[in-house]
């Protein structure tokens, strides 16, 4: 239901992010609705003109579900449970209305109720996908529908002439509301990539390990193990004050260039500084990291990069959970620098040095 602003492949991360804007604001919102159910006891008081007694224990059964909503609130971290989770109250005080107007002499004020019901579906609803909120909603009308069977409400048609519109309208709320939200949501999600992201090369900066190292222990947060890799361009000076640095720009794209051709979804690239990339190739044995390596090493050495000739060192090191990740960096730096220092444009993997 959200225009064509979000991707498909952003949808539910577009979505997950609304439900944790609005969440405090919707889980508010419901406790709002039980109690404001709780209080219109108060005006079945009014409408019997005595202590409503019949309509107590309507009145007080929304809080079961709130209970319930209570003690499951905590769990609620994605928009699919909070879906399942939030719509139950407003819900269960349509129900709770439900009963105790069948015990009230006049029933013509289950309009009020019915109208007030609209906007307990409207504060939940800003934290919920349009999509699944139009079809929930419109279960109120059939709430109605339904109660109309035993009840017989006297001017049945009125109160669904009151609702469609009323329904019509929270719908067009919500969806100005969630196209407004995705606008916000699409400049976040620039900054968020801007933040981590190397402006030069495309690459990952190091800010992105904030989100694959644990900030307590500073162990990558991988499942499965896999290589480390620090390669550095030769003799990158030397292109810089030959070529000029605009040239050199150009060498260090086309680098960060053929290594993101190379790797797969789950490894990551970062520009280290400079001339320096480290690649994190989660998953991999030894002989496919070593293989991997070798590759990209003799593709620089041998694709036409439009400036001149170039060539690569790299150092290798098997990376390990439980260990913190400035040591695993440590490692291929020293195989880096083995490879420099003992010729350069070659592989070493830090265990053989």
């Amino acid at each position: 239901m959200i225009t064509n602003k979000i991707r498909p492949e952003l949808r539910k991360d577009f979505y997950q992010s609304k439900f944790k804007y609005y969440k405090k604001v919707a889980t508010y919102c419901a406790y709002l609705i039980g109690l404001l159910e709780v209080t219109y006891f108060a005006s079945d008081c009014i409408i019997f003109g005595r202590f409503a007694y019949e309509t107590i224990i309507p009145r007080l059964s929304i809080i079961l579900p709130l209970i319930i909503f209570y003690i499951l609130v905590p769990r609620a971290n994605t928009y699919q449970y909070g879906v399942h989770l939030y719509y139950t109250i407003p819900h269960a005080a349509m129900w709770s209305t439900i009963w105790a107007i069948i015990y009230l002499p006049n029933k013509d004020f289950a309009r009020e109720g019915f109208i007030i019901m609209h906007f307990a579906f409207l504060a939940i609803g800003l934290a919920m996908p349009l999509i699944y909120h139009i079809p929930i909603h419109a279960c109120l009308l059939l709430n109605i529908i339904i109660s109309n069977s035993f009840i017989h409400y006297q001017y049945f048609k009125l109160m669904i002439a009151l609702a469609l519109p009323l329904y019509i309208g929270v719908v067009l709320m919500l969806w100005i509301q969630e196209n407004t939200y995705a606008d916000h949501y699409l400049i976040r999600k620039q900054l968020e990539i801007s933040y981590v992201t190397d402006e030069l090369t495309g690459t990952y900066n190091r800010h992105k390990l904030s989100e694959i190292v644990d900030v307590n222990s500073e162990r990558f947060l991988f499942d499965k193990k896999g290589y480390l890799i620090m390669l550095d361009i030769d003799y990158f000076k030397k292109v810089n004050d030959t070529y000029g640095h605009e040239a050199g720009d150009k060498i260090l794209k086309y680098v960060a260039t053929q290594l993101k051709s190379q790797i797969y979804d789950r490894d990551y690239l970062f520009r280290w500084g400079g001339e320096e990339f480290v690649i994190i190739l989660v998953d991999y044995s030894l002989r496919q990291a070593m293989s991997f390596a070798e590759k990209i090493r003799y593709d620089i050495e041998s694709t036409d990069n439009g400036i001149c000739p170039i060539t690569i060192s790299i150092g290798l090191t098997k990376y390990t959970t439980n260990e913190n990740y400035h040591k695993n960096i440590d490692k291929a730096d020293q195989a880096l620098y083995y490879a420099k220092e003992h010729g350069r444009n070659q592989v070493v993997n830090y265990d053989n040095i």
